[in-house]
């Protein structure tokens, strides 16, 4: 069977990530809370949803049980980071990713027991000094 992610959360990093997985044929449900945005991302995904993460009704209407990955890409809003990854949790998806802003949202993620937290920025800043430091140009790809 193919991987099913749930992505939540469709800022830069969200939408950047969904789009890279669909573009190696892995299912993505994409959700956010802005139409436009899910606009935007549905041409790339399996399914786009828009709606509003600090609604328990809204999560109760989505097929998340059947997710192998949560991807929560939340770094600035604590509140829908905690209550997206506490709602993946509870639908039964099998692992989940989050994004942290800072390291109070890291440590918290941490208490929730999320199987991975990413940070973003620091991965960035730590790639962009070792190529000073080791004399490389950085190349965009």
């Amino acid at each position: 069977m193919d991987k099913q992610v749930v992505i939540v959360g469709l800022g830069q990093y969200g939408s950047s990530v969904a789009k890279k997985l669909s573009d190696k044929g892995i299912e993505v449900l994409a959700i956010d809370n802005d139409m436009k945005t899910i606009n935007r991302i549905s041409e790339y995904v399996t399914k786009a949803v828009c709606m509003d993460v600090m609604s328990e009704e809204g999560w109760h209407n989505l097929p998340l049980k059947d997710f192998d990955i949560g991807i929560v890409c939340f770094g600035e809003n604590l509140s829908a980071s905690i209550l997206s990854c506490l709602a993946l949790q509870e639908a039964g998806v099998k692992h989940i990713i989050a994004k942290a802003g800072d390291r109070m949202h890291e440590q918290v993620l941490k208490k929730l027991n999320v199987d991975e937290i990413v940070s973003p920025e620091e991965y960035v800043a730590s790639i962009t000094a070792n190529s000073i430091i080791e004399g490389n140009e950085l190349i965009n790809s």
